[in-house]
């Protein structure tokens, strides 16, 4: 069993190079953004959300992995997700003790199941989870892999195959799971559960070491002294399946550790579900805690760290219950860089189950199920040209984890992610941006944040206050924000001052240019000054397939000037701040979007819809349209993604913060920044890679997995257009211009309509499972040179 422990109360966490390196892998793909963007120009992805997560998982390296604390929540005060208390009913004690009796009976090893062999295919994803829910996935590695168990323990997890999505050449996750990660059964008196100390080799006749040094043991839920450790509650029949030709009632029982412990044990704390005909496990999900063993020096007020399991088994040859999928999820946060969290999630399904395969001998027979778990777990790799070979991958990239969210283990997680509880104060903001971020008006921003959740007090109500200093600009921003969530329904008020961004079909976490701005005077953004109140409905429909906003409120638009003609650590001169007509307007928006954790950016496969509108009514009178059709999918070894925006801004006198602007940092690369502008607009993206069957394999220095080279091919076309259909349109454009009198400058537009489309194509091969590009541009509406160009990114 794999991941950190959680703590709780007077409970230790065994901390583990697992979860830390949740903050780790972020801190490298984080830089990986930052590198591109600075390349680039920030063409497709934030620099200041990126770079921000590089401070994070730099911070997360030194915190993560340390034991961490959290009020204890009574188990049995959430309920179990899809289904109500109402809807519940509880077994008596002594009918529940009669079925945990039952079923603790029928979970020692059957004495005629000696060992099995299986195929299996996992899948890693990399991804960060945002304040509001959605699900960014950066990189997805798939493992091909066969297992060997004994019922004395033995197990031996052998990598026949390998590839790779991501978004940047980043470390791969192999360098976090360096021993098997898969659990092999679920009978017994006793489970294994992984440490930090982390050792294999690539050959598999190299032994590991002692599983003392690396694994420990925790009571089974069902173990025969079972009662000495824990209670439970529950045992009510929720769902009934069809396996082998038989119906099977399904029964959820909720496991708790007992709060009277002294001596050090390592527990589990979550869900069973028996079949409450036979009293058989089918289903195990929650965490591990480890109670007793020394203070921690630090409490979890700097961050939490939780590794979730979910194991489901399924009957083979009509009398076994063995591993059908499993799911570990190691899930990081730091408060006080926001309230995102980073994720690994692996699932892992297993096919072809080849039961007693190996026969044994009675003295191995013995030993089998004894209060001790027995545990040799190696993970060893086939030849570099067998796994470069290998193509018999049963699912396409994604969909091993589709239907899943961060959110399934939000019942049993640490104390301040949970949405029941007392109610408590944290110290933190919603974004990173929040605490610090730097551009060419505000100069250096910092601030300070709450976010009080008053839960049970409350039912779902939760403030946030925060507020901060932009230094050279010398002004005060801020924003309070009151919701109030029950089920999908989410109802919002918020008010505040803040400095938006006004580029125009942005992609997902483009929130700023921290990192380039900063370093680099790049800040290919302009902005307005913004005064508003709302109050917003959100519905969410599905397990976040669909989302619907609606917002009513009031803004004040006001301009500000770049205070900075280039970074304070050199570099070219920024361009001015653009204009912008100021004036307040009563503000109307709505919001339809589908699937929303699918982007052309990321590598989570699927299609993704947008339509939003926004209306003013007003000094500042307009009606902005706008919608969007993303995809990506693959194609056995061929990707393609695809991504197309159209808007149209309608009024009398639209204001130039609305007009929509395309060029070189804004869809088109080839062309000058923000080259063009108009109220009507389109913007048209594709590419299509191949991903080649050569060099696939992981390269490893000592203890760490550096990606697959993985070269490919790959071909993309960008074209966008700007129109502007009257006079109105056309002086809005000569309005973005400023223009000091006291200079006598002659007046030259800074930008103009495309007159008809405009287009580039971009050639050249992809490495590290397309992170990374080498290749040219040029533009293909006329006829200009190629230009050489690196990227990283999935975008071109």
């Amino acid at each position: 069993m794999s991941g950190v422990l959680q703590r709780s109360d007077d409970k230790r966490s065994i901390p583990a190079a697992d979860v830390t390196a949740v903050g780790l892998c972020f801190f490298f793909r984080s830089s990986v953004y930052v590198t591109s963007c600075v390349a680039r120009g920030n063409g497709g992805v934030s620099i200041a959300e990126m770079g921000r997560r590089a401070v994070a998982g730099a911070v997360l390296v030194g915190v993560v992995g340390m034991p961490r604390a959290h009020a204890q929540q009574r188990a049995d005060s959430v309920a179990r997700p899809g289904a109500s208390d109402s809807s519940v009913t509880r077994l008596q004690p002594r009918a529940l003790a009669d079925l945990l009796r039952d079923a603790s009976a029928r979970n020692v090893l059957p004495p005629d199941l000696q060992s099995y062999r299986a195929e299996v295919q996992s899948e890693i994803s990399v991804l960060l989870r945002r304040e509001e829910g959605t699900e960014a996935v950066a990189a997805i590695e798939q493992v091909a892999s066969t297992m060997r168990w004994t019922r004395a323990g033995q197990y031996d997890q052998h990598v026949v195959g390998y590839r790779g999505q991501q978004t940047g050449p980043n470390v791969s996750m192999l360098s976090v799971f360096q021993t098997g990660w898969l659990q092999p059964a679920l009978y017994g008196n006793r489970l294994s559960v992984r440490t930090n100390d982390q050792r294999t080799s690539r050959r598999p006749s190299v032994a590991p070491r002692s599983d003392s040094a690396r694994y420990l043991t925790a009571v089974h839920p069902l173990a025969a002294d079972r009662d000495g450790f824990y209670t439970y509650t529950g045992g009510d029949t929720v769902v009934t399946i069809r396996a082998s030709g038989r119906t099977i009632p399904i029964a959820h029982v909720r496991v708790t550790p007992r709060r009277d412990l002294t001596d050090p044990v390592v527990l589990f704390e979550g869900d069973l579900d028996l079949d409450a005909s036979r009293g058989t496990l089918v289903r195990m999900r929650g965490t591990f805690l480890r109670f007793g063993g020394p203070k921690p020096r630090f409490g979890g007020a700097l961050g939490e760290a939780v590794a979730f399991i979910e194991y489901e088994n399924a009957e083979r040859v009509g009398k076994y219950w063995l591993p059908a999928t499993q799911r570990i999820e190691l899930q990081a946060g730091l408060p006080a860089l926001g309230e995102q969290r980073a994720v690994i999630r692996i699932v892992s399904r297993f096919r072809n189950l080849d039961v007693n395969d190996t026969v044994l001998s009675d003295a191995t027979l013995a030993i089998a199920d004894s209060l001790r778990a027995r545990s040799r777990r190696r993970l060893t790799y086939a030849t570099p040209d067998s796994v470069n070979r290998f193509e018999a991958w049963p699912m396409g990239f994604g969909l091993l984890s589709q239907g899943l969210h961060s959110d399934d283990f939000l019942d049993i997680a640490p104390d301040r992610w949970r949405p029941v509880g007392a109610p408590r104060i944290d110290w933190t903001v919603p974004r990173a941006a929040d605490l610090f971020h730097f551009n060419r008006v505000e100069g250096a921003f910092t601030g300070f944040g709450t976010r009080i959740a008053l839960r049970d007090v409350a039912p779902g109500v939760v403030v946030r206050v925060n507020g901060g200093w932009a230094w050279r600009e010398e002004t005060a921003r801020g924003r309070v924000s009151v919701e109030r969530t029950r089920g999908p329904l989410v109802l919002e008020l918020r008010g505040g001052r803040s400095l938006d961004n006004t580029n125009d079909f942005r992609v997902p976490f483009d929130s700023g240019n921290t990192f380039g701005a900063l370093f680099g005077s790049v800040d290919p953004y302009d902005y307005v000054d913004r005064r508003s109140a709302t109050i917003a409905a959100v519905r969410t429909f599905g397990a976040r397939r669909a989302v619907v906003r609606a917002e009513f409120g009031v803004a004040d638009d006001r301009y500000s000037a770049a205070r900075y003609i280039r970074s304070p650590f050199g570099g070219d001169a920024y361009r001015d701040n653009r204009g912008v007509d100021e004036g307040s307007y009563r503000r109307t928006a709505a919001l339809i979007e589908w699937n929303p954790d699918v982007s052309a950016e990321f590598v989570k496969p699927g299609v993704s819809t947008r339509v939003s509108y926004e209306r003013g009514d007003g000094t500042l009178s307009f009606q902005r349209i706008e919608a969007r059709v993303t995809a990506r999918q693959t194609f056995g070894p061929f990707v393609a993604l695809a991504r197309g925006d159209v808007g149209t801004l309608l009024g009398d006198r639209p204001p130039p913060q609305q007009l929509f602007e395309l060029g070189e940092r804004q869809n088109l690369p080839g062309y000058r920044d923000k080259e063009f502008a108009g109220t009507r607009a389109a913007v048209l993206r594709g590419s299509l890679q191949y991903l080649s069957p050569f060099l696939r394999q992981t390269m490893r220095f000592g203890r760490v997995f550096l990606p697959a080279i993985s070269p490919g091919l790959s071909v993309g076309i960008q074209s966008g257009w700007t129109e502007a259909p009257n006079t109105a349109a056309l002086a809005s454009i000569d309005r973005l211009a400023i223009i000091d009198p006291r200079l006598l400058a002659s007046y030259a537009p800074v930008s103009r309509p495309s007159d008809g489309i405009r287009a580039s194509v971009t050639a050249g091969l992809r490495f590290f499972s397309g992170g990374a590009f080498v290749g040219a541009t040029r533009q293909v509406d006329q006829r200009s040179p190629w230009k050489f160009l690196v990227a990283f990114g999935q975008q071109y």
